[in-house]
């Protein structure tokens, strides 16, 4: 029914030989994720032992004399002190045996008040399954007898595919409400359905309450985002094996909704005063035939369906694209952005709002900063690509690798996601050609000096002539822009750009410091041009502001 691998009894066979020889009363159960797991023919590296009668540190310290006495390395134990805001509502030992990180805990029993941090005591292994999140998730294989132990029906469920709580779904929730993230996401990573009592808890109205009032946002964000956990990065639900299927979950379990919006306070913060319109709202725009979470929906699936296998390796990088499309449109749903012309609703500068918007969701969830950039900097750009598809310049490619750096690539598979999410796409090979031949048009441009480096730094301002200082870092930035339109840009030109900007500014200062009185009229007519070659000390424009001819007098 279960199998282990080699290593996995060797040590179940030395966890045993603890027991045989400090504490033969003890009963020693592998609970939760490893069972079932295994049940399923998965690798995993979980391994979470339940202790009957021990305190978890008590009996791994054990562990820790037994290999001492068999001149075997002894383990340094560490102890994770209970910590609710980490669901770890009981201290955990956790000892390395044979190479591996195993965890150690008693058995226990719940109970819960009025916040999800449980009083707990020692429990029977019945109590300690109840207590679980759901029926898969609260299995045992006793390495006394050798034989699975279910005693909520997990087995059941794991074979039908179902995703079910232990006890009253309704209480379950209330009592701990983010297991209503924890079962969208096990269910996303499983393919489980959900069992009807879980989705008619989850949206009642004491259960969200519950959610809004009782768990930290950084908590949501980790159920969403993964974590790392005894150094092993465990993906969340929006980047982790299934996202469409878990953002479809969330949305049924009413989730989706109170994540993704903004309470009044937090629409003022961005000084958007009117009201936003429901997620479901139709766009009424002829570009689209979807809502705005339907077509958020159809251009999500899109994406993570065409998503390369190393991108979705990269966690991060795989969670900021996904997070970037369910915001990319967020905007839309603000009233003052709507505007009503021939019977159609345009969403004129919806991408600025929506990258506001999402600012302010992630920094409620406590999302990193580095994160937040970068989504935003995706939402804030993903209109650019569908412009240059049509009026495309060189200059324009290399402007937009220069705002993307890396994350450029990202945006094309964003925009191009985007207009396919649709009902009835009859354009998806155009779409996707046209997306191809821009990829192709931009890496072109870009081939030229990709990491646009300018031929000259500020030692070579100062050189010329420029003092230290802001103005400096004035021209460098025009030395970039100008990159856009000559990537092959060579020291020598950058140094002229440099030394005709110097020579401006030297006449400007000249004329900023003389009184002059000189009949413009007389002057209209003609144009002298300077000679590069002079000083700019000794170069004086005159009139400049009132010719379209540029006057330059040299001083003898």
């Amino acid at each position: 029914m279960i199998s282990f691998t080699q290593h996995e009894k060797q040590i179940f066979e030395l966890l045993m030989s603890v027991v045989k020889s400090k504490s033969p009363a003890t009963v020693l159960r592998v609970a939760g994720g490893f069972v079932r797991d295994k049940l399923l023919g998965r690798e995993s590296s979980d391994i979470d032992i339940a202790v009957s009668d021990k305190t978890g540190e008590e009996f791994a310290h054990l562990v820790q004399d037994y290999l001492s006495e068999q001149n075997l390395d002894p383990s340094k134990i560490s102890v994770i002190k209970s910590n609710p805001e980490q669901s770890k509502h009981l201290a955990t030992a956790t000892a390395k045996i044979l190479g591996s990180s195993i965890d150690f805990a008693n058995l226990r029993s719940e109970t819960y008040g009025n916040s999800r941090i449980p009083t707990i005591s020692f429990g029977s292994p019945q109590e300690d399954a109840k207590r679980r999140d759901l029926t898969i998730n609260a299995l045992f294989y006793n390495i006394n007898t050798e034989i699975v132990e279910d005693f909520v029906g997990g087995i059941s469920d794991l074979s039908a595919k179902i995703a079910r709580t232990p006890m009253d779904a309704k209480q379950t929730f209330i009592d701990d409400p983010l297991r209503i993230l924890r079962t969208a996401r096990f269910a996303a990573k499983y393919s489980l359905s959900l069992d009807h009592s879980i989705i008619e808890a989850a949206h009642d109205p004491s259960v969200q309450e519950a959610f809004q009032t009782k768990i930290s946002q950084h908590r949501i964000w980790a159920e969403l985002a993964g974590k790392k956990d005894n150094q092993i990065y465990k993906p969340g639900a929006l980047n982790g094996d299934n996202p469409i299927v878990a953002l479809c979950l969330l949305k049924q379990l009413g989730l989706f909704d109170t994540i993704f919006n903004l309470s009044k306070t937090e629409m003022e913060s961005i000084h958007l005063a009117a009201p936003m319109v429901p997620w479901e709202t139709e766009q009424n725009n002829p570009y689209h035939d979807l809502t705005i979470y339907h077509h958020t929906l159809a251009a999500f699936t899109q994406l993570v369906s065409s998503t390369p296998s190393e991108v979705k390796h990269d966690h991060e990088t795989f969670l900021i694209r996904n997070i970037a499309m369910i915001l990319h449109d967020i905007g839309k749903r603000y009233v003052g952005l709507q505007r009503n012309k021939n019977g159609f609703t345009s969403y004129h500068g919806h991408e600025s709002v929506s990258a506001q918007m999402a600012d302010v969701i992630l920094n409620r969830l406590s999302v990193s900063k580095d994160i937040i950039f970068r989504v935003k900097r995706l939402i804030e750009h993903h209109l650019v690509p569908h412009v240059l598809t049509a009026e495309g310049s060189n200059k324009s490619y290399r402007k937009l690798h220069k705002e993307m750096g890396d994350d450029l690539g990202h945006l094309l598979d964003l925009a191009r996601s985007d207009a396919l999410g649709k009902k009835n796409n009859a354009r998806v090979e155009d779409i996707t050609s046209t997306y191809k031949t821009l990829a192709e048009r931009i890496a072109v441009a870009i081939s030229i000096n990709p990491k646009m480096i300018k031929p000259i730094s500020g030692k070579d301002l100062i050189y010329l002539g420029f003092e230290p200082g802001q103005r400096i870092g004035e021209v460098l930035r025009e030395i970039d822009n100008q990159l856009l339109e000559n990537p092959a840009m060579t020291k020598s030109e950058a140094l002229a750009i440099a030394r005709s900007i110097l020579i401006k500014d030297t006449i400007d200062e000249m004329c900023s410091r003389i009184d002059y009185d000189v009949d413009i009229s007389q002057f209209r007519k003609t144009s002298h041009m300077y000679d590069p070659s002079w000083s700019p000390a000794w170069v004086l424009r005159i009139g400049w502001r009132f010719t379209d001819n540029l006057l330059v007098l040299r001083i003898q």
